[in-house]
């Protein structure tokens, strides 16, 4: 590996411990909520939007409040609204500024992959429509 892929992903690993950011469903719904400033919705329309589980995707956005990188209105109606935060800290804030702008080209994005942990997807389970000899 050369120096300067090393450096990049060592920068992108303090940059993600910087911000507490270890899901890739929590970068995305980070850069979901990022790209519409305000959204209006359920945590199931988000998920579909983005193509998650709708656990995974309450599981990320209590973790993206939790972390301060996000913020929810109370829910009326079973819809909330929610907010970008942008970080207080200066050096969470370059944090993140750094990670959307890797994340603008394609190796920066293979990068951040290579950092966050997928979603475990269990397989379905199906059952036998067919007819059973025994």
């Amino acid at each position: 590996m050369p120096a300067e892929e090393g450096e990049d992903e060592l920068g992108v690993s303090q940059r993600l411990k910087a911000l507490g950011l270890t899901q890739l469903s929590e970068w995305d719904v980070l850069t979901f909520v990022y790209r519409h400033a305000s959204s209006l919705c359920t945590a199931t329309q988000i998920a579909a939007l983005i193509g998650y589980d709708k656990v995974e995707i309450g599981a990320a956005l209590n973790r993206l409040e939790a972390l301060g990188l996000i913020e929810r209105s109370r829910m009326s109606q079973g819809i909330r609204i929610y907010q970008f935060l942008e970080p207080a800290e200066p050096g969470r804030r370059s944090s993140l500024i750094e990670l959307k702008n890797l994340a603008q080209h394609r190796a920066g994005r293979l990068l951040l992959l290579k950092h966050l942990k997928s979603p475990r997807h269990e397989p379905r389970r199906t059952r036998d429509k067919g007819l059973r000899l025994a």
